[in-house]
């Protein structure tokens, strides 16, 4: 293989096809791997020249041809990125990039990163270096690029903002040829629902409703990032539903930063889609699974009652993540606190009027402990407060000032104090036992693709959203079963399947979209194999370094935050306001090595001569 890819790239050289000069050709991935033909590259990020997308000559740059470079993406962050990594994922893909699961095999990385937290801003910052240090060029997308374009350590990268990730092929493509560019501007309209795609696991769909939020909390960048409430119409999000579900998928997420808020702007409700998506499209009779995502009390306050009505039917989760931050009114609305725009009897009243209209509901929340007004009797309310409800799910955090909010500014508190009221809060959370009520019962479980860190238990949920394992049967994928509960720990609960109760729902994945899934999760933030006390499960999560033994703690941002305004940075001078039939030109790659080597280029060159008209 090596020597044939060798004799291609000579011949195509004589024919002025290639540049002479040298180039890295890489075989695509099998399961074992992959090696490079040649040891050089001639393109390196420390000397990558910034330039304009539309004026890049590719005949006269080192080339990396689709279908022969290998991409390596890793997603850190929120329900909103990993969908934005799997529509990227798609693009790549279809022009004809090899997309692999490890970095060493990788000729270019994708990192989709999230200015939640540091932590989560540093772990990635660590991949960049890791890509720099190995001359391999990158491409930043995502949160971190958009909020903030002077973040050291980006100088030489090329970066992709929120809204413009129908740009990762040329971006990628550029970055190939040593290139650096940077697609960064809010234009006007969203992203298109219906771009190609590669989900990280082929049961789950991920649909985001929206981008931004309305709120202004002191302390949270991520409205830097994706900017104030624009919400998908309704039928765009039907459609895509509609497309999932006969691909086959299992369940469809609704991501937002802020569920409750969607429609504001275009003068509809989430009640008005959740009605519209469980009668028209997500039905009983499709066997998948419907879960809303994160809301915040203020837009949620006056759909109580409709959006508990849905979570009682038999196709939706009875699940819903509603952070909090503090139990105290002076840390919530008061002077140099969070601006969070609703009082601790705001939060009561959803979560009473849930626990009321839902049977058996599971309310997520989410904690900061230590913020820079919260006093001792502030931080006894917070207490009080998860005392009172005894969430099963919470993720915990410490503050971090992040670069640029109002809360940045704001005085610290002894950082020994505010360890000390996580660690209490903490032990308190650690003391319930939620789940001993499951024992002896008999449950409905619904079984996805999820397995422990063992390998030797198959993962499912109760409708609430419970995890439940059960002893390995890859059978299970796909399925619903009764199972007969055995045991109820801290934060699953376990027991075998009743014989002949399992009824199949979706039909089982293929064995790639498997395995693919399998080597993700190990890279990155996977929820449902996330073994930690402060457990994520919400839509805002920034990765702090996930850890399936529980070493670390994934902590957790409302995903709303103090709006600035972002600068605007010159853009390529090209009408993309459509990108459909440019986008079907780039993909008419041939299916012969030989083809896909010299036709991929000279395709390439066209597109971009016709877009420079």
């Amino acid at each position: 293989m090596s020597e044939d890819l060798e004799d291609i790239k000579v011949d195509l050289q004589s024919r002025s096809i290639l540049p002479s000069k040298e180039i890295t050709l890489r075989p695509r991935a099998s399961k074992h791997g992959t090696r490079p033909i040649s040891s050089s590259s001639s393109s390196s990020a420390s000397s990558a020249s910034t330039v304009d997308a539309s004026t890049t000559d590719p005949l006269s740059q080192n080339l990396h041809l689709p279908g022969l470079a290998s991409i390596y993406l890793k997603t850190f962050g929120c329900a909103h990125n990993i969908s934005d990594s799997e529509y990227m994922l798609g693009l790549l893909s279809t022009y004809g990039y090899n997309i692999v699961s490890h970095p060493s095999d990788a000729d270019c990385y994708v990192i989709n990163s999230c200015t939640v937290k540091d932590p989560s801003q540093a772990a990635f910052i660590n991949v960049v270096r890791e890509a720099q240090s190995k001359n391999i060029p990158v491409v930043v997308c995502g949160c971190v690029p958009q909020a903030d374009r002077k973040v050291k350590g980006l100088e030489n990268v090329s970066t992709i903002g929120v809204m413009q990730i129908d740009k990762i092929v040329d971006a990628v493509t550029e970055s190939l040829q040593g290139n650096t560019v940077r697609y960064l501007s809010l234009r006007s309209g969203l992203p298109s629902l219906h771009l190609p795609k590669i989900r990280r696991n082929p049961y789950i769909e991920i649909i985001p409703l929206s981008t931004g939020c309305l709120g202004n909390c002191t302390y949270c960048k991520t409205k830097h990032a994706r900017g104030t409430l624009g919400s998908y119409p309704i039928s765009e999000i039907l459609k895509r539903a509609q497309s999932a579900i006969k691909e086959g998928v299992m369940e469809i997420w609704l991501s937002s930063e802020d569920t409750g808020a969607y429609g504001i702007d275009i003068n509809t409700s989430l009640s008005t889609l959740l009605q519209r998506l469980t009668r028209e499209v997500v039905t009983v009779e499709t066997g998948v699974m419907l879960r809303i995502g994160m809301t915040n009390p203020p837009y949620i306050l006056d759909q109580l009652s409709s959006v508990s009505k849905i979570m009682n039917l038999p196709q939706v989760f009875s699940f819903l993540h509603v952070p909090v931050q503090s139990g105290s009114d002076n840390v919530l609305v008061g002077e140099g606190g969070m601006n969070r725009e609703y009082t601790r009897r705001d939060f009561e009243k959803v979560c009473d009027e849930l626990i009321k209209s839902v049977p058996d509901i599971t309310i997520a929340t989410d904690i900061i402990c230590g913020f820079p007004n919260e006093k001792e009797d502030d931080f006894k309310q917070t207490m009080s407060l998860m005392e009172k409800y005894r969430f099963h799910i919470c993720n915990i955090s410490q503050f971090y000032p992040r670069p640029g909010t109002v809360a940045a500014r704001m005085k610290r508190i002894d950082t020994k104090i505010v360890k000390g009221r996580s660690r209490e809060f903490s032990t308190l959370f650690n003391s319930f036992k939620p789940y001993k009520k499951y024992v002896s019962t008999t449950q409905t479980v619904f079984f996805g693709l999820e397995s422990d860190n063992t390998k030797t238990m198959s993962v499912g949920h109760l409708k609430n959203y419970t995890k439940v394992l059960v002893p390995i049967d890859l059978e299970l994928r796909g399925c619903k079963a009764e199972v007969e509960i055995e045991k109820g720990e801290r934060f699953h609960i376990s027991g075998k399947v009743v014989p002949n109760s399992v009824v199949r729902l979706v039909a089982l994945p293929k064995e790639d979209s498997e395995e693919k899934k399998e080597t993700e999760t190990e890279e990155n933030c996977d929820e449902q194999n996330y073994k930690v006390v402060e457990s994520c499960v919400g839509d805002g999560c920034g990765e702090t370094g996930c850890s399936s033994k529980g070493e670390e703690k994934k902590e957790e941002c409302c995903g709303t935050g103090d709006c600035q305004s972002v600068e605007k940075v010159e853009e390529e001078k090209v009408d993309t306001s459509d990108t459909s039939s440019f986008t079907d030109v780039k993909f008419m790659v041939a299916v012969t090595l030989p083809a896909v080597a010299g036709l991929s280029l000279v395709i390439y060159a066209i597109v971009k001569s016709l877009k420079r008209r």
